[in-house]
C-alpha cells in the first residue's frame, strides 16, 4: 500500500471518528434539552398545583358558610367545579379540594387543601397540599356565641328568666349573661356569670353559678346566691338580705359616703377587698377577712385617675355588613325559589327549601311550614307566625341521625306567639324595630336581632341563646336552654378575616 492510500485511510478514520463524536455530542445535547424541557414542565406543573392548593384555601376562607359549618358540624368541604377549574394550557387543567375541620371546644379550625394538575385523560401530573390552622379571635361573635346565653348591646331588664343547659351540653359549660350597658334587673338561674359594662342588679332568690362583674355599681338583694366572685371595677357593691357570695367581693371605688362595700342583713361573703380596706366597709353580716386591694387583683387607679384597672370582659355583637348579608341572600336564592310575598293560610301546609321572599311572610293559625334542613329563607318584609303554627324540619342531607340547622331571616322584624318551632331553626331580624317571642312560644335555635329590640315573655322558650341590640323586657318565666352549637347555627355573622387568626401554614411534600 503506498503512502497516498495510507493517508486517505487515516483521513477516513478521522472523519468517521469525528462524526461519531459529533453524534454523541448532539445526542447528549438533545437528551439534556429534552430533560431540561421535562424539568421545566415539572417545575411548572408543581407551581400550578401549588396555586390550586392556595385557591382551595382562599375558597374556603371566602365562604362564611364553610367556616360556620366547620365549627357547627365539625367539618365542611369545598371543591373546584368544571366552571371554576383552571385551564392552564390546551391539554392541562387545575383543580382543588379543601376540607375545613372545626374544633369549637378549642376554638380552632384547620383547613387542608390539595391542588392538582391533570392532563386531558385525567392523569395527575402534579399535586401539592397546604395545611393551615386558625383560631377564633377573642371577642368575635363566634367566640361570644360559645359561652353566652343572653347578650345585648343595650340595657337588659329581666324578671324571672331561667337559663338551663340544653340536653347533651357538657354540664361544666358556662352560660353567661352579658350587657354592653347595664343589667337593671335579673332574677332566676344563671349557670355562668353576669357581666356588664354598666351597673348590675341581681334580685330575689337568683342563683348565679359563677361571677358577677361590672364597671358600675353592683346591687345584690334577697337570698341571692353567687358561686364565684363579685367585682365592681369602678364603683361600690351593696349586698342585702341573706345573700351568699362564694368567693371574693372586690370594689374599686366608693359611694358619696366613702363606703366601697355594704354587707347587710345576715349576708355571708368570704374575703372583702376595697381600695383602703376595712374603713370602707359597712358591716351587718359574716365575712372571712377585709383587705386593701392587692394581688391577684390589679391595684386601684391612683388619683386623679378614675378609669377602672380591673379588666371587665367585653363582648361585641356583630354588625351585619353588606358582604355577609349578600352571602345569606345568595344561599336563599340558590334553589331559584322566589315569592312576591307569601301567606300560608289557617290550617294550610307548605314545604320550602332555600327561598327568597320579597315582602312579608305569614303563617296563619295552625299553619305548618316544613323546611328542608339546612335551608335559608330570606324575607325582605316581616315574619309573622300566628297561633299554634308550627315549623318542622324535613330530612335533606341523607343522614337521618342529624338535623342541619335552618335559618329564618327577616330584613325587618318577627312576631311569634303561641307557637312551637320544635326543629333546629335560627331566627334573625335585621330591622331596627321590636321583635317578639311570647305566650308559650318555643324555638329550637338561637335568636339574633343586631339592630333592634327583642321582647321575650310569658313562658316563651329558646334553645340556643339570645343576641340583641336591646332586650328591654325578658321574663315572666321565660326559659333559655343554652346550647353553644345551636348558637353557631345562626347564619354566619362575620367574614373569615374578622373571625380568624392564622396560627400555622404548612406545605406538604410534592407528588408527581
Amino acid at each position: 500500500m503506498n503512502s497516498g492510500q495510507r493517508d486517505a485511510g487515516s483521513l477516513m478514520i478521522t472523519v468517521i471518528a469525528m462524526i461519531f463524536i459529533v453524534s454523541i455530542i448532539i445526542f447528549a445535547g438533545s437528551t439534556l434539552v429534552i430533560s431540561g424541557s421535562r424539568n421545566v414542565h415539572k417545575v411548572s406543573d408543581m407551581k400550578q398545583a401549588h396555586y390550586m392548593a392556595e385557591a382551595g384555601i382562599e375558597d374556603a376562607l371566602s365562604n362564611p358558610f364553610v367556616i360556620r359549618d366547620a365549627l357547627l358540624y365539625g367539618h365542611s368541604n369545598v371543591t373546584s367545579t368544571s366552571l371554576s377549574s383552571f385551564q392552564f394550557e390546551t391539554n392541562k387543567v387545575g383543580e382543588y379540594e379543601a376540607e375545613a375541620i372545626g374544633d369549637s371546644g378549642n376554638k380552632k379550625i384547620t383547613i387542608t387543601s390539595t391542588g392538582r394538575v391533570k392532563n386531558q385523560s385525567g392523569t395527575t401530573l402534579a399535586e401539592r397540599t397546604i395545611v393551615c390552622q386558625f383560631e377564633l379571635k377573642p371577642g368575635s361573635f363566634y367566640d361570644l356565641a360559645l359561652d353566652t346565653a343572653i347578650a345585648t348591646a343595650g340595657n337588659l331588664t329581666s324578671g324571672k328568666v331561667y337559663i338551663k343547659l340544653d340536653s347533651g351540653v357538657n354540664p361544666k359549660t358556662d352560660a353567661d349573661v352579658y350587657s354592653d350597658a347595664a343589667i337593671t334587673s335579673i332574677a332566676g338561674t344563671i349557670p355562668g356569670s353576669v357581666i356588664a359594662q354598666g351597673e348590675v342588679t341581681v334580685n330575689n332568690n337568683a342563683i348565679v353559678t359563677k361571677d358577677v362583674i361590672a364597671k358600675g355599681k353592683i346591687t345584690i338583694n334577697n337570698d341571692v346566691q353567687v358561686g364565684g366572685k363579685v367585682i365592681s371595677a369602678g364603683s361600690y357593691i351593696d349586698i342585702n338580705n341573706k345573700v351568699q357570695i362564694g368567693s371574693d367581693t372586690v370594689a374599686y371605688s366608693t359611694d358619696k359616703n366613702g363606703y366601697a362595700v355594704y354587707l347587710g342583713n345576715n349576708s355571708t361573703v368570704h374575703n372583702i377587698y376595697t381600695p383602703k380596706g376595712a374603713s370602707q366597709v359597712k358591716i351587718n353580716g359574716s365575712y372571712d377577712s377585709i383587705k386593701p386591694i392587692s394581688s391577684p387583683y390589679p391595684s386601684p387607679p391612683t388619683p386623679p385617675a378614675t378609669d377602672p384597672t380591673y379588666p371587665v370582659p367585653r363582648k361585641t355583637l356583630p354588625a351585619i355588613d353588606n358582604e355577609i348579608k349578600s352571602s345569606w341572600i345568595a344561599r336563599a336564592q340558590s334553589d331559584k325559589v322566589t315569592y312576591n310575598g307569601l301567606t300560608v293560610g289557617n290550617n294550610e301546609t307548605i314545604t320550602l327549601g332555600n327561598a327568597y321572599i320579597t315582602g312579608d311572610f305569614t303563617l296563619g293559625n295552625n299553619a305548618q311550614l316544613n323546611i328542608k334542613e339546612g335551608s335559608v329563607i330570606y324575607v325582605t318584609g316581616n315574619i309573622s307566625i300566628a297561633n299554634n303554627a308550627t315549623v318542622t324540619a324535613l330530612e335533606a342531607d341523607g343522614d337521618p341521625k342529624t338535623t342541619l340547622i335552618s335559618s329564618l331571616i327577616t330584613n325587618n322584624t318577627f312576631d311569634i306567639e303561641n307557637n312551637s318551632i320544635p326543629t333546629s331553626v335560627s331566627l334573625v331580624a335585621l330591622g331596627t324595630g321590636t321583635s317578639y317571642l311570647k305566650n308559650n312560644s318555643a324555638t329550637t335555635g338561637a335568636i339574633l336581632v343586631p339592630n333592634g329590640s327583642l321582647e321575650m315573655k310569658n313562658n316563651a322558650a329558646v334553645h340556643g341563646g339570645i343576641f340583641a341590640k336591646s332586650i328591654p323586657n325578658i321574663g315572666n318565666n321565660a326559659e333559655v336552654y343554652f346550647n353553644p352549637l345551636l348558637n353557631l347555627g345562626l347564619p354566619p355573622t362575620t367574614t373569615s378575616s374578622e373571625a380568624l387568626t392564622l396560627l400555622e401554614w404548612k406545605e406538604g411534600a410534592e407528588k408527581e
